[in-house]
């Protein structure tokens, strides 16, 4: 199955890549790598593996190190990575009670 990360992921990486790097380079550098390989190895091989975080956008939650939340939707052979928010943010909870137009996610 193909992984794709959506602009929205990728600017969601962006300030988490930013706090590991006050840490240093290598850290930020290796954090990234991880969680790409854990996203690519995870959801290629098994795309149902994270749990139906909701039904009826069919979106569904995958956690990475027990703090990063993955959100994605799968489309026929292809599985969309929609946000990637460490799970202290507020955002986890206004996704939940306000959702979101996954449809318009997919056409950046």
């Amino acid at each position: 199955m193909k992984v794709v990360i959506t602009k929205t992921a990728s600017d969601g990486l962006w300030p988490i890549y930013l706090y590991h790097l006050e840490y240093s380079q290598d850290h930020a550098d290796q954090f990234q790598y991880e969680i790409d390989r854990f996203i690519v190895d995870n959801l290629q091989t098994n795309p149902l593996l994270g749990h139906v975080y909701h039904e009826d956008r069919g979106i569904r939650r995958l956690i990475f190190q027990k703090r990063y939340n993955i959100y994605y939707t799968v489309r026929r052979d292809t599985v969309f990575v929609l946000f990637i928010f460490d799970g202290r943010m507020d955002i986890n909870n206004q996704l939940r009670e306000q959702g979101l137009d996954v449809d318009a996610l997919l056409e950046e």
